[in-house]
Parts: structure tokens; sequence; C-alpha cells
């Protein structure tokens, strides 16, 4: 079962960043299917741990990019990726205290992945390409 699929609106178009994108997409996908099975302890811990450092790769990739291109908007990007960081790293130890909400939690990756590239990397993509 897949949460969200691939759209053309996540490309930042550096096929880099985008291959990133893509297995981020891919570990929230497999995140969700987990979810879903109700295989929750150790499973979906083993996935957000893998999320979140995908995600903090991707999000140094990202920042380096902004810094060497002097990204006028670079401090609230940083902002939003250690807020994401923090919020990953909030429900792996929700998740190893036993406290499960999955509806939550699948709502929450949907949002980010598709709030983020709208609203910080959508701007970013404009940087690039103007």
């Amino acid at each position: 079962m897949t949460l969200i699929e691939w759209s053309p609106q996540f490309s930042l178009g550096v096929a880099e960043l985008d291959n990133e994108h893509r297995d981020l997409l891919q570990i929230i996908n497999r995140l969700y299917e987990q979810i879903q099975s109700g295989h929750y302890q150790t499973t979906v811990i083993d996935a957000l741990e893998e999320l979140h450092g995908s995600a903090a790769n991707h999000f140094a990739h990202e920042e380096e990019i902004m810094r060497n291109r002097h990204y006028a908007k670079f401090d609230e990007h940083h902002a939003d990726h250690r807020r994401l960081l923090a919020e990953i790293t909030a429900m792996i130890h929700q998740c190893q205290d036993g406290i499960d909400d999955d509806e939550a939690m699948a709502k929450w990756l949907y949002e980010w992945f598709s709030h983020h590239s709208k609203t910080h990397d959508a701007p970013l993509h404009q940087l690039l390409f103007v």
C-alpha cells in the first residue's frame, strides 16, 4: 500500500536531490506498509531510524547547495529540517515507549513530505533554475 506517489511537484530538477526525494518516498511508503500491517515495535522503529538517517543526509546535501548559492531563506529552510528530524526522533521514542498512534503517524508522514516540498523545496527550485 502506498501513502504517497511520486509527482513532478516533488522535483527540484537536480538529479541527485530528486533521487534522494524518491528514496525518502520509498522509505515513507515502506514505513506506512509496516504501520498498516501491525508490525509495530521493531520494524517501525527500524524504518523510522532509516528515515531519520536518510532525511539527515538529504537535508545536509540540500543545505550545502543552499549555502553555496547564498539562498536567502536558508535559515528558515534549515530550521524546518531540524524540526522534522526532531519530530522523527520523538516518534522513535514514542514507539520505543510502546505508544503507537498509527493514524497520526501516517498523517504526519504524508503532511511532512507534501508540505515541506510545497513550502520549502518549491522556492529552492526557483533558486536553482532562475
